[in-house]
C-alpha cells in the first residue's frame, strides 16, 4: 500500500505526466492494480541499491482487452516503465531497465515477442528501444491515442 503513495507522487511530476499522464487512468490507480491482479499485468518498483526510483510493468497482450492488442498471440508481452525520481534522469538507467526486462522476460520460454507503444513524439524512449533491438512496426491508434508500435523478437 505504501507504494501507492510513491506512485501517485511520481505520476504528479511533470516529466512523468508528459509521457504517462493522469488521464491514462479512468479509474483510481489502486483499482487498476487490484483489477489486474489476475496475472494479466505484473507490476514492479524499480530500485537502485534498495531505493525506489521508478515503475515497470509487463502484461500479456492477448489478455488485456478493452481495445488494446486484439489479435495478439499469447506469446506476446507489452512493457511500460518510467523513471520517477528526477535526479535519476539522464543517467542511462532507462537502458538498464530495458536490458533487465529483456533478460527477465526472455527467460520465460512462453514469451517470444516484447512490444512497446511509445508516443511518436517521445524520441528518448524510441531511441532507447531501438538501441535495445526493438524495431518499429509503424504508427497505430490506441485507446490513449497515436503510438509507435515497436517489437523485439526472441
Amino acid at each position: 500500500m505504501e507504494d501507492f503513495v510513491l506512485l501517485k507522487r511520481w505520476q504528479s511530476l511533470p516529466h512523468v505526466m508528459m509521457v504517462w499522464g493522469n488521464e491514462r487512468y479512468e479509474e483510481p490507480y489502486e483499482q487498476y492494480v487490484f483489477r489486474t491482479a489476475d496475472g494479466s499485468v505484473k507490476q514492479f518498483i524499480i530500485e537502485i541499491d534498495g531505493n525506489p526510483i521508478g515503475y515497470f510493468q509487463y502484461y500479456w497482450a492477448s489478455r488485456v482487452g478493452e481495445g488494446w492488442w486484439e489479435g495478439f498471440d499469447p506469446a506476446t508481452v507489452g512493457i511500460d516503465f518510467y523513471i520517477g525520481e528526477p535526479d535519476c534522469l539522464g543517467k542511462g538507467i532507462g537502458s538498464k531497465v530495458i536490458a533487465s526486462a529483456k533478460r527477465m522476460l526472455f527467460k520465460d520460454p512462453m514469451i517470444l515477442r516484447i512490444i512497446a507503444d511509445p508516443s511518436p513524439s517521445n524520441g528518448k524512449i524510441i531511441h532507447l528501444l531501438r538501441k535495445a533491438g526493438f524495431e518499429s512496426q509503424g504508427e497505430i491508434e490506441t485507446p490513449d491515442g497515436k503510438a509507435l508500435l515497436m517489437e523485439l523478437l526472441r
